[in-house]
């Protein structure tokens, strides 16, 4: 073959070399990119089942079958997230509360005797208590959880909220207690005032203990509640708030 343009000729020749060449190096990008994503895709599949099986565990550990107490009607019961009543237990001496309060409510009679006395030492210095929620039944917790669940996520609602069977109201022990300072409702904020004072500083001289107390949540798993009293007994009570330990911790000990 005769070429007539040498120079014509060997600059073709140089731009098809040009152009093999880009055509190579994209061909190898994308081929290269290609299985970087795979690589990748499969690291992260194994990663995310890792961190499912982590996850499982955790709510496995959180979750699992708390164990029912052998003894449900003992004025010491412990009913936290490790241990649970049974959904149809009822305490057969459960009573009409006599006193202020925003609802009509129970408690077990030893407990209510208790805390009228309570009330009515407050009364006599001027400070006025208010009887909020008592009893629950297991179908009643079961509802409210529920609700919790729904209103602040799975998360918060085990923060501030038994689930059914791991509720001490279902004891017929346990009473949240209220104050116009506060609009009659359960806030944080009734532990500063002179309600909130008074119970946290005198609950104990009638058995009862403030159940959830500050900085205590990793102990009982709860927030902080300073209107829920639980009752356990004077003798109890006392060394409780004495030693400022939680239930758990007594029980232990």
């Amino acid at each position: 073959m005769r070429i007539k343009n040498r120079k014509r000729f060997y600059i073709m020749i140089g731009l098809l070399c040009v152009v093999i060449f880009l055509l190579l190096v994209v061909s190898f990008g994308m081929i290269w990119t290609a299985f970087s994503n795979n690589s990748s895709a499969q690291s992260d599949s194994s990663t995310v089942s890792n961190g499912s099986v982590q996850g499982n565990r955790t709510q496995e550990t959180s979750t699992s079958d708390p164990t029912e107490v052998t003894d449900q009607s003992d004025t010491m019961v412990l009913v936290n997230k490790s241990t649970s009543l049974d959904k149809n237990y009822v305490s057969s001496d459960l009573v009409w509360v006599d006193l202020r309060g925003v609802r009509e409510t129970q408690l077990r009679q030893e407990a209510a005797d208790a805390l009228k006395n309570l009330f009515k030492e407050a009364d006599s210095k001027a400070i006025t208590l208010y009887c909020c929620s008592g009893y629950r039944s297991y179908e009643t917790q079961q509802e409210l959880y529920q609700e919790n669940v729904k209103t602040y996520g799975q998360k918060q609602a085990d923060l501030v909220s038994a689930k059914p069977g791991q509720s001490e109201h279902q004891t017929g022990l346990a009473m949240d207690v209220t104050a116009e300072s506060v609009n009659l409702d359960l806030d944080e904020s009734f532990g500063e005032t002179t309600e909130g004072q008074f119970v946290k500083n005198n609950a104990y001289k009638y058995g009862f203990i403030i159940r959830y107390q500050e900085d205590k949540t990793a102990i009982t798993g709860y927030a902080y509640e300073p209107w829920h009293l639980r009752y356990v007994g004077k003798d109890a009570a006392t060394t409780i708030y004495e030693k400022d330990i939680t239930l758990e911790e007594y029980l232990k000990n």
